[in-house]
């Protein structure tokens, strides 16, 4: 770069050229419990550095003076698995006591009368120095990396060391506003999930819709609308039933073979909690039927293959369809999923994602399902698999599926268990009446948290103008 892109009195200069010593960290394991701290990679972030993110050497470790931190050093980035963080550069503004760094970071100790430590920071988290690594940056085994020559090959705007204090004086007051600002956003996750959950939790106590079941006391109660679903749940089945016997041509004579049904599994006592007075408890089974998919063919099976719904397609805010995978079905018309049924995370490896459910609207025409995925299918027209589908993400997101969920390394809810849990059913009018409120009222929460991460971007946008204006 030439001197004419500077203002006057600036000049390039190398990093090498303004440093006393340019130096990989010590590659001694750490592997003690107390002792000598030493910086883990994570504690260095762009113009940020965590002193706090420690791991120890054994207190009796030697020959480590010339790895000790001290005030006005500046890190990099050595090594890392996301290229956008290598190279990644803070300063060391205040230490206490013995730190130490590794290798997979980088020592840059100035010469403290030619150059500011905490402008050079600065100035090497600008985008020209993002291209310079960027450019250099080599992969290994899985890594990313940059040298030491290419740490001091790094190109500085380097302007008199008063004009340096003073930009640094005039970013550290403009960014620490993008800060506080970021700050302020990383907190909404969290704000915006429990928020979730209390609108999920009140929906299913009842709470949404105290003031509607005033109004319209004249509501068929749910235990009404329980025992009509269970009738035409054995309506369904003496149908379908009859169909078979008949088909292999063992048309029944007599009612005999109606004893074969099987009642479904009411929901335990002991899980039964407080409802509204025209609520009832019921267990899944009564009000729908269960069906694992089948697990994934290693081999071609069936005469087609078929798109299919695998647990990474069930996302908390529905199904994400963009990659769907097609396996061939040896008896695919059972596992067709149909509009008005529920999907849930069967199994998963952590506890916590166990139970995630969405709502099948028929996205895909002949879509099945793979076995991590229950799907969950209303045995009446009288209930909504609207209204299932978020009282299962209640559950869920209250922790109650990965208390349930027994397993080692891979937990599953099982079809079995599934069939006696606590379903609390309100009136088929209330039911519509919740959804439509729990619906809207995720829609706005997620209508927060895209501005969240809008903001989020413009602020990005902003600390990047601001380092760019600085250094012109």
């Amino acid at each position: 770069m030439s001197d004419e892109t500077l203002p006057p009195g600036w000049a390039w200069a190398t990093l090498g050229e303004v440093a006393d010593e340019v130096r990989n960290g010590v590659s001694t394991k750490p592997d003690a419990v107390a002792g000598l701290p030493i910086l883990r990679i994570s504690a260095i972030r762009p113009m940020r550095v965590n002193v706090a993110d420690v791991r120890f050497l054994p207190a009796e470790a030697a020959n480590l003076d010339s790895y000790q931190l001290r005030e006005g050093d500046v890190l990099f980035t050595r090594y890392n698995g996301n290229r956008d963080l290598v190279g990644a550069c803070a300063a060391i503004e205040k230490v206490t006591g013995v730190l130490l760094y590794p290798d997979k970071l980088i020592r840059v100790r100035l010469a403290p009368a030619a150059v500011d430590a905490r402008y050079v920071a600065y100035a090497s988290n600008t985008k020209f120095a993002r291209q310079h690594f960027d450019s250099r940056s080599r992969s290994a085994a899985g890594q990313i990396g940059i040298s030491g020559e290419d740490v001091r090959a790094l190109p500085i705007p380097l302007p008199p060391l008063a004009e340096q204090r003073r930009i640094v004086a005039a970013l550290d007051e403009a960014l620490g506003r993008v800060r506080a600002a970021r700050a302020s956003l990383d907190e909404a996750p969290a704000l915006l999930e429990r928020a979730r959950q209390a609108v999920l939790a009140a929906a299913f106590r009842g709470e949404l819709t105290e003031a509607w079941r005033a109004e319209h006391p004249e509501v068929e109660a749910a235990d009404v609308l329980l025992e009509r679903i269970r009738t035409e749940r054995r309506r369904r089945w003496e149908e379908a039933e009859l169909a078979k016997l008949t088909a292999k041509g063992k048309a029944p004579t007599d009612d005999r073979w109606k004893a074969k049904y099987e009642e479904p599994d009411a929901c335990p006592l002991d899980l039964r909690t407080s409802l509204p007075e025209t609520w009832c408890w019921a267990g899944l089974s009564e009000v729908a039927t269960l069906q694992l998919g089948q697990r994934r063919a290693p081999e071609f099976v069936g005469e087609r293959e078929y798109p299919y719904i695998r647990a990474a397609n069930i996302t908390w805010r529905g199904l994400d369809l963009s990659d769907v995978k097609r396996m061939g079905f040896l008896h695919p018309e059972p596992l067709f999923l149909q509009p008005g049924d529920v999907l849930l995370n069967e199994a998963s490896g952590s506890p916590m994602e166990v139970g995630k459910a969405v709502l099948w609207r028929g996205e895909l025409d002949e879509c099945c399902f793979q076995a991590t995925v229950l799907r969950v299918r209303p045995a009446s027209t009288d209930m909504l698999g609207a209204w299932l589908q978020s009282s299962f993400l209640s559950d869920a997101l209250q922790g109650r599926f990965a208390a349930m969920a027994p397993g080692m390394g891979m937990v599953h809810l099982t079809a079995e268990r599934m069939r006696c849990w606590p379903v609390p059913l309100a009136p088929l009018a209330e039911q519509h009446e919740i959804v439509r409120r729990v619906d809207a009222a995720l829609a706005k929460l997620d209508a927060v948290a895209a501005a969240v991460e809008e903001t989020r971007a413009q602020l990005d946008a902003i600390e990047r103008a601001v380092l760019a204006k600085a250094f012109r």
